[in-house]
């Protein structure tokens, strides 16, 4: 301990880059060690990987890139398909280090990693590979940038920020809350607005848009594949307006930032307004145009429609270094060190204990069933066995293919079928045409229907799929328990004759909310 002290004394950049290189290698230790499988999301993810490409059907590409390199290393396995996970979010940690350090001091840098780290959000997403893992190290590196070129509008800064924040939306297109940041703090800060006015802001973009730029031209040689996914996503044609959501909304966000630090986050915004310092306050103030719109434009989002709790992830690297920068000064003075000391370090603590739960159950998921504490994995569970069970069944009916309903059933079996003589793996198409990446890479191909078995595990698909095929019998059940309390349940047939019927009005009225048991 005393070796480490001295060390942050002498090189506090150093101190920081060991002490998360440690929290990586724990978190590495538990993505190798843990016997849960992969989910469908990430199932996809690996199969893109497979042909390396500037863009894919619903995501843009530096997932399959990670993914691709992992493997060509370690193998095809779990584990190595979420290897850069955590090594991932490391490398954000220390750029939130970096930009705490630059803005303010490197004591706050150092709460800012450490916050980071320690969100339950992190704790999950260091566990699995998502696009939150490539999204937010880019972030994390683009907002320091971003504070660099405010500081010293060079070329060199500028190209840096800009390659940033592009590589940010080659991870996922919610960096583009990244410009608007930008836009936001140069209204509000005049030496942000010096910096983008200058010749060097428009280099910026220009950076930006070469490292984003292949995966335009892929959008646009693929109809804005990608594009119109996202917008699909957003599912804006359904919305309706229910303000009491909001409460629900600011729970989920409780789970990902941490209950007490995120009460404390909310609690803060109005330090801001009140600050007198205005050395602070600028910095706070600039914090804040990179937090509150992702938080705001997905809370209004949950309002009329629906959100995940991570769509509103970006919000957060910027909020760490915000709520070290409350932390430090409510331990400035003896009177707020007593009155908000207890809630930071037991916000802190809590977190440690969500996280250290979390590892646990996730490196020994018989003690997670022992515990009725389970539910969650349900989704990484079973796969293996999905495909041993269905291959039997269609050898034993003669299939000459497999068609599911789901599509991640699809991304399932394909890669926990991927070394096994399984038939082709089909996707029932629910549209006119395909809306994920399952229904183009599982289309069903000449021949499949002359025996195919059919694994339907939604009632509101059977008796549209009746529909597709000249002749359908029922076969069976098959259940795969996925924990004391889970199963995956497929109603089973055999059919022949498939016909893809027009998906009229008339079709889509007269199936309207019809579900088979």
């Amino acid at each position: 301990m005393n070796a480490l002290k001295d060390l942050w004394r002498r090189n506090p950049s150093a101190c920081a880059a060991l002490v998360i290189a440690a929290v990586v290698l724990v978190r590495i230790a538990v993505v190798i060690a843990t016997p849960l499988e992969i989910g469908p999301d990430e199932a996809q993810y690996w199969r893109w990987s497979r042909t390396l490409d500037f863009g894919y059907y619903s995501k843009p590409p530096l997932i399959a890139w990670v993914i691709a390199a992992s493997t060509a290393v370690f193998g095809d396995g779990e584990w190595a398909i979420r290897f850069f996970s955590p090594v991932l979010h490391g490398i954000a940690a220390f750029f939130l280090f970096l930009l705490g350090q630059k803005a303010f001091d490197s004591r706050i840098g150092a709460w800012s990693a450490a916050i980071y780290l320690l969100m339950p959000g992190i704790w999950l997403s260091s566990a699995i590979m998502s696009t939150d893992a490539v999204l937010l190290p880019a972030w994390a590196a683009a907002l320091y940038f971003l504070w660099r070129f405010r500081d010293s509008a060079t070329m060199t800064n500028a190209i840096l920020a800009g390659a940033a924040i592009g590589l940010a939306m080659l991870g996922k297109y919610a960096a583009l809350y990244l410009y608007s940041g930008a836009g936001l703090a140069a209204l509000i800060d005049r030496d942000m607005r010096k910096a983008v006015l200058s010749p060097a802001g428009g280099v910026l973009v220009i950076a930006s848009l070469v490292v984003l730029g292949p995966n335009i031209l892929w959008n646009f040689a693929n109809d804005f594949a990608t594009v119109s996914h996202t917008a699909d996503n957003a599912n804006l044609g359904e919305a309706g307006f229910n303000p009491l959501n909001v409460f629900g909304y600011l729970a989920d966000q409780a789970a990902v930032f941490g209950p007490i630090t995120m009460l404390l986050l909310l609690a803060g915004f109005g330090l801001v307004a009140g600050r007198k310092d205005k050395w602070t306050s600028t910095r706070e103030f600039w914090l804040l145009c990179f937090i509150l719109p992702p938080l705001l434009v997905i809370m209004g989002q949950e309002i009329m429609s629906r959100a995940h709790a991570n769509w509103a992830a970006t919000a957060y690297p910027a909020a760490c270094v915000l709520l070290a920068s409350w932390i430090d000064r409510a331990f400035g003075s003896e009177t707020s060190r007593a009155k908000i000391g207890p809630f930071l370090k037991g916000g802190v603590a809590l977190n440690v204990v969500i996280g250290a739960i979390f590892t646990v159950l996730w490196v020994s998921p018989s003690l997670a069933d022992a515990v009725r504490a389970s539910n969650g994995m349900k989704g990484v569970r079973g796969w293996e066995e999905t495909v041993t069970q269905l291959n039997a069944k269609a050898k034993e009916i003669g299939a000459t293919a497999i068609l599911v309903d789901d599509r991640e059933l699809w991304h399932g079996m394909d890669y926990y079928g991927r070394n096994t003589d399984m038939k082709p793996v089909r996707t029932w198409l629910r549209g006119d045409h395909a809306r994920a990446h399952a229904e183009e890479a599982g289309a069903i191909q000449p021949g499949d229907d002359v025996r195919m078995l059919i694994a339907s595990g939604a009632g509101g698909n059977r008796p549209m799929i009746r529909e597709d095929f000249t002749t359908i019998e029922e076969v069976g059940y098959l259940s795969i328990p996925l924990g004391p309390t889970r199963e995956r349940k497929f109603k089973l047939y055999v059919a022949s004759g498939y016909h893809h019927t027009p998906r009229t009005p008339e079709f889509e009225a007269k199936y309207h909310n019809v579900i088979e048991d």
